[in-house]
């Protein structure tokens, strides 16, 4: 039997597996060497231990001198080290092995570029187009030098293919942004820009040049705008936190003209489907509302609110009812000394509060609360829009810090605001449907063992930290009919509520648990390819047998190294290729593969705000799961170095706005006297990519005609579903 597996064994080399035929008992030796070798350095580039994967795979291209595979593994190992003049070396003995291959030479050439080195580059990326007109990376790359040498026409030529090219990547306009910034043209610059936002609304990098060609022309509403949404997405951002307190006496307009806030006029109709009077009584959710990153509630100082119904206040132990409110009359509560203080439409102080109360509509089925938006609320999530909440408010103060708002309600009508706020009500229905079952599994383990939350007063925040909900003015017919059909369905695993994590789109491989700091190993949260083919179960064989040849550019949606490739992964990740996730028309092309360009400065200055290393000189990243998600990196100061293991410590430190993801790759580039001079990031997907691909399950549906049962065990094999029934809790939660 050990005869047969040796006979049979197949070495891996650049992206696919040969078979190894008889051979005399020498090279079947060798084979068993390079076979070693090779999944030893695998395993140290996993492991973060880059100059040993190097030096495995040098090793093993003595073993196959005329295979260039492991001189582009060992280059990509050298060039995550930040060794790029050792890559540079080893791609160029890659490409003497394979002259012809484009992928090789444009890779060359990039590595060539950001040392500065731009006459080495123009070579090799003329060398690949020649060999490849339409070379995505290498016309970009060739774009890049002409920049640097100050040729504008050729400059702004090759962008406009590039574009071309990639014609859904916000990255393309970021970029031809760039580099008409440098040569001044800010009219098209300004285009490039806009266009790059229209294509992902959270490009915060595109808004602050954007934000400084208003502010030049003298535009100065639009360029306020343009900060307060950096603020947004980055609160405490440097740049923009500056510029606004500098603008603020040069607007025309006031700032709640400039950016209107969202205004609730109207009740919610919801023709011609009647959810509410079809769903079954379901047990009461403890949600807080207008929760930060952490999912502690904001600093509620100030709120305005109503109801189209009318509403009652009463105090919660003693049952009271304190007051009645008529429709769309307008009451308020602030926070002072410790106490909630109610004032009425006139603003005559009606009661200080130093216990909870309940708002509640006159209509208990159908009716609402509504918090108008408010500048005066230091929390943003009331400041700039209205919100609508279905059955009950609970209002409390919190000493020092302002008011608790938790909205009480139960768990069917309570997934109504979630699954429009987590997915797009316009994806297809089968989507919908596994959302909903996910997002009620997630919220009944948080209800019955008190979550993170129990010491702030809920069961579950509104926010990405458990999951979104934007209460009633969210909801959509298509997403309130996917929990009616699924109402009371639960995911189980070994007869418990599975967990059910989720995110927005993997990028084409989904994480296992188990290989991030924190999330536990659950056998339900596996990695494997997010497409059609291979099942799960069967991630590993497929992975491997649908590798290109050499220098071929994967296009399968199978190629993370789970197939043991550093440089397959490279070109996976810079490349376009086919995944569920992938689903043009449906989900936005830049969450599926996105970039970012942050000078060394800004990130330096990020940095150093959360810690002391001193300048900094270098970051790598190190450990890799088996989707390519980095799960460690190293920041090397001039003081001290440390290492970061948190996946949201990763994302929110490499940038003011977090990354999508930690599925990136970084390209340092530098002066030609060696300083750094900005970091390119490559990246692919958005969120943690662990259990259900959010995108990937609309392309399941949508593409494949695949059910929500299907996409449920697809993302979690090994996992039942089950419809249960509520019963109610006697206490609530304190």
């Amino acid at each position: 039997m050990i005869r047969i597996v040796i006979i049979f064994t197949s070495i891996f080399f650049n992206g696919r597996f040969t078979a190894r035929a008889q051979a005399p008992n020498g090279a079947l030796a060798d084979n068993l060497s390079a076979n070693a070798v090779v999944a030893n350095a695998y395993s140290d580039y996993l492991k973060g231990d880059l100059t040993k994967a190097a030096a495995g795979y040098l090793r093993l291209s003595a073993l196959e001198p005329a295979n260039p595979a492991p001189l582009l593994n060992a280059a990509m190992c050298w060039r995550q080290a930040g060794k790029y003049s050792l890559a540079a070396q080893t791609m160029d003995k890659a490409a003497a092995i394979a002259p012809a291959t484009p992928d090789i030479q444009a890779e060359t050439g990039w590595l060539k570029f950001h040392l500065a080195d731009y006459a080495a580059a123009k070579t090799d990326f003329e060398l690949a187009l020649t060999l490849a007109p339409d070379h995505e990376r290498a016309t970009l790359g060739l774009a890049s030098v002409y920049s640097n040498l100050d040729n504008r026409d050729k400059t702004v030529e090759l962008l406009g293919r590039y574009k071309q090219l990639r014609p859904d990547f916000a990255g393309v306009d970021y970029i031809i942004a760039w580099n008409y910034m440098n040569f001044k043209m800010y009219r098209e610059a300004e285009a490039s820009l806009i266009e790059a936002l229209r294509k992902d609304i959270s490009f915060t990098e595109a808004r602050l040049p954007l934000a400084g060609i208003y502010a030049r022309d003298g535009k100065f509403n639009e360029a306020w705008n343009q900060y307060r949404r950096v603020l947004d997405y980055a609160p405490g951002h440097p740049v923009a936190s500056k510029a606004i307190k500098v603008l603020e006496g040069k607007l025309t307009k006031q700032p709640e003209e400039i950016r209107p806030p969202f205004k609730i006029i109207r009740p919610l109709s919801m023709e011609p489907v009647d959810i509410i009077n079809s769903l079954s009584k379901s047990a009461k959710m403890r949600v807080g509302i207008g929760t930060g990153k952490t999912g502690k509630q904001g600093r509620n100082n100030h709120l305005k609110f109503k109801s189209f119904e009318g509403l009652t206040i009463t105090g919660k132990a003693s049952g009271k009812l304190y007051a009645e409110l008529p429709p769309d009359e307008e009451w308020t509560a602030e926070y002072s000394e410790g106490r909630t203080v109610l004032k009425d439409s006139k603003g005559k102080v009606y009661g200080r509060f130093k216990g909870p109360i309940i708002l509640a509509s006159k209509d208990a089925k159908n009716g609402s609360i509504i918090f108008e938006s408010s500048r005066k609320c230091a929390n943003p999530w009331f400041a700039f829009s209205d919100r609508q909440y279905r059955e009950a408010i609970e209002l409390y103060p919190i000493p020092g810090r302002g008011l608790g708002v938790v909205n009480i309600i139960e768990m069917e009508k309570y997934l109504m605001g979630v699954v429009p706020s987590e997915v797009s009500s316009q994806w297809p229905y089968e989507a919908l449907k596994a959302q909903a079952v996910i997002a009620r599994t997630q919220a009944i383990i948080r209800r019955a063992r008190g979550g993170a939350h129990k010491a702030n007063g809920y069961h579950i925040c509104d926010g990405e930290h458990c999951q979104a909900y934007r209460g009633m003015a969210n909801e959509a017919n298509s997403t309130n009919c996917s929990v009616l059909d699924t109402e009371g369905e639960l995911l189980l695993y070994h007869g418990k509520p599975a967990y059910t994590f989720y995110h927005s789109n993997c990028g084409g491989w989904i994480q296992a648990s188990g290989e991030v700091s924190g999330w536990g190993d659950l056998p339900y949260l596996t990695d494997h390819p997010d497409s059609v083919t291979p099942p799960p179960g069967q991630a590993a064989t497929a992975a491997s047998s649908a590798k290109p040849a050499v220098g071929e550019r994967p296009g399968g949606g199978v190629t993370p190294l789970g197939g043991l490739s550093p440089w397959d992964f490279h070109l996976w990740l810079t490349g376009n290729p086919e995944a569920n996730c992938n689903y043009p028309g449906k989900v936005r092309a830049s969450e599926y593969r996105w970039m970012k360009i942050i000078r060394h400065k800004d990130l330096d200055f990020r940095v150093k705000r959360d810690y002391s290393i001193g300048d900094l000189r270098e970051i790598v990243p190190l450990r890799r799961s088996r989707s390519g998600n980095v799960n460690s990196i190293r920041l090397v100061g001039s003081k001290k170095t440390i290492t970061v293991t948190r996946e949201h410590l990763i994302r929110n430190l490499l940038g003011f706005s977090p990354l999508k993801s930690t599925l990136f790759e970084i390209e340092i580039n530098r002066f030609k006297d060696g300083r750094i001079r900005n970091y390119w990031f490559y990246g692919g997907g958005w969120g943690h990519a662990i259990g259900l691909c959010q995108s990937g399950a609309a392309g399941l549906a949508g593409k494949y005609d695949k059910k929500y049962l299907e996409i449920l065990e697809f993302y979690f094999p090994g996992t039942v579903l089950r419809k249960i029934k509520y019963i109610q809790k006697k206490r609530p939660l304190k």
